[in-house]
């Protein structure tokens, strides 16, 4: 593994997602080449149609990239220095091995998009402010990359056509500036929520990594937000509350017991990753080692 300084945030780590975050443990130390071992020994996969079963949902995936699913997906998610998390059901790796994209699947029932008014950007960024200075102690404690939120790059919007909301919030490190972009991407019984990090020099606003894979994915007849029924199960909390919660840590007031506050813990929780060193590793693999192919059928 790289030394402390030398590592850089993970997937999760500009936005924060609860009031008083918690840094995740670190992971016990791996060698390069234990590291590299692990990966190779994942089952990855190439272009053509794969089905998300968490979401139900399928994801063409284009031309030269790769990608590990369901357990595959959990394991690279720990390899890259995070904590485990059972809502990862994808992992998709860009063609110049620079980028790692997340596929998360959150299925808390049917979010309501009628309260979207209601988002403030301005009260959220401030959020992002509070939250991310909160942990920075924590983060010099672990010799990591303190990170101070600059500003939007992209503030919320709602693609009312596709049912998604993305933002893009720049960050300051040490080693330069940095952007964290997510996408929630509602369906029937919940959403799909992708998360991108890259170095702002490598950050495209338009027809970027997150936009390949928003056109990639996609819910399956049965499952998209236009087959909502009535009786189907409704999250407590609506498109606002969730988008600032999200996204700002913000109080949301939602009925006692529902699931809002354990996707915040859930996803709460800060972890922190050599991603540049674990994407370097897998450039290499590709190039020199023989792993795992799949056809180009739809997987399982």
């Amino acid at each position: 593994m790289t030394s402390a300084p030398a590592r850089i945030v993970s997937i999760t780590a500009i936005v924060l997602l609860l009031s008083s975050p918690v840094l995740a443990a670190n992971q016990p130390a791996m060698t390069e080449q234990q590291l590299t071992d692990a990966i190779a020994r994942l089952k990855w996969l190439q272009a053509g149609a794969h089905r998300l079963p968490l979401s139900n949902s399928t994801l063409a995936l284009p031309q030269g990239y790769h990608m590990v699913l369901g357990e595959g997906a959990k394991q690279m998610f720990v390899l890259s220095g995070n904590p485990a998390d059972n809502s990862v059901e994808a992992i998709a790796i860009s063609p110049d091995f620079k980028h790692e994209i997340v596929f998360q699947s959150v299925t808390e029932g049917y979010i309501s998009l009628d309260d979207w008014d209601s988002v403030s950007p301005s009260e959220m960024i401030n959020g992002v402010r509070i939250n991310t200075d909160n942990v920075n102690e924590e983060r010099r404690r672990q010799g990591i990359d303190e990170i101070h939120v600059v500003d939007w790059i992209q503030q919320p919007t709602l693609d009312r056509t596709t049912n998604t909301v993305y933002w893009s919030i720049e960050g300051s490190t040490t080693r330069g500036p940095i952007v964290n972009s997510i996408a929630l991407r509602f369906g029937r019984n919940g959403y799909e929520r992708l998360n991108w990090i890259a170095d702002k020099a490598d950050y495209v606003p338009i027809d970027g990594q997150l936009d390949v894979m928003l056109r990639a994915q996609g819910f399956n007849p049965g499952y998209r937000y236009s087959d909502h029924e009535p009786s189907d199960r409704a999250a407590l909390y609506g498109i606002a509350g969730l988008v600032a919660a999200i996204a700002a840590a913000k109080a949301v007031k939602v009925a006692a017991g529902t699931g809002l506050a354990a996707l915040l813990k859930k996803f709460g929780v800060i972890g922190f990753a050599a991603v540049a060193a674990v994407l370097f590793r897998l450039k290499n693999l590709f190039r020199r080692k023989p792993y795992a192919k799949t056809p180009q059928s739809p997987s399982t």
